[in-house]
């Protein structure tokens, strides 16, 4: 996405792009992801969440350029993953993968049932690109692409 815009541009923009995803996608685990998970009762609201930031000055809601940028990427992340990891501190299973042109891309999800039935349906919370500190190291594996399995690109680590 081309993040050269004024704030309700981007904002407009990053709202287009959410809402034309498919409502529901298959992750690489073969499990079904609500793309369309309401936030706070609204779809618009869930695609601020992923492409926006809030001002820890002014408590309001801001486009992230890098969120904006990786946006389009998340259904592509989800199906593609090299990679899923646990974020047992948000209670989340998190999709890595590595593009070619750019760093490593997260999309969270949380899952709907207890942890261990990730493969009866998981909704969209949020999506990042991967920078050194922060909560994902703390992340632990929990599944990892074979080479035989084609699709993706690997970690690159």
């Amino acid at each position: 996405m081309d993040v050269a815009a004024d704030n309700a541009t981007l904002t407009a923009k990053a709202i287009a792009a959410f809402t034309a995803f498919p409502p529901e996608i298959k992750s690489c685990l073969g499990a079904p992801i609500l793309l369309h998970n309401p936030d706070m009762g609204s779809v618009e609201n869930r695609a601020k969440h992923v492409s926006h930031f809030k001002s820890p000055k002014t408590g309001l809601m801001h486009p992230d350029p890098d969120k904006c940028r990786w946006l389009p990427s998340i259904p592509e992340t989800i199906a593609g993953a090299a990679a899923v990891l646990s974020d047992f501190q948000g209670g989340s299973y998190v999709f890595a993968r590595k593009y070619a042109t750019g760093p490593i891309h997260f999309v969270v999800v949380r899952v709907h049932r207890p942890r261990s039935a990730l493969a009866l349906g998981a909704g969209l919370i949020t999506q990042f690109s991967h920078t050194p500190g922060g909560r994902q190291e703390a992340f632990r594996l929990h599944w990892i692409r074979r080479k035989k399995e084609a699709q993706g690109r690997s970690l690159g680590l």
